[in-house]
């Protein structure tokens, strides 16, 4: 979605006085994606939505002076990732798409990196 659209949401989630956002979970857009499957059609997750992810929640948190709490989810695989998330304005990270490809010890490996 647009930053405008985006922005239209965030202004219809504060009117409504809702609690929080996840922020983001899927992409169709495939820019900059170096894959076989770059033509396929969906949501895309994982890894290749990890910068587009991170700009949006920093975006979120100044459009709501921080005042929204943001659960930043997208391309989160290493300790690096989490605190990029949270650098950006988000208050809580989610793992999705890592956890399948890493398996049910990626949390513990983040928390000792």
């Amino acid at each position: 979605m647009s930053l405008a659209e985006l922005d239209e949401i965030l202004t219809a989630v504060q009117d409504n006085q809702i609690d929080a956002i996840i922020a983001t979970n899927t992409t169709i857009g495939r820019d900059g994606l170096r894959s076989p499957n770059q033509r396929e059609t969906g949501g895309l997750s994982g890894l290749p939505l990890r910068e587009k992810s991170t700009a949006m929640i920093e975006h979120i948190w100044r459009v709501t002076d921080g005042k929204l709490p943001i659960i930043g989810v997208g391309g989160v695989r290493t300790a690096a990732d989490v605190q990029a998330k949270l650098d950006a304005g988000a208050s809580l990270v989610q793992l999705y798409t890592s956890l399948i490809y890493e398996g049910p010890g990626l949390p513990g490996h983040i928390i000792r990196e």
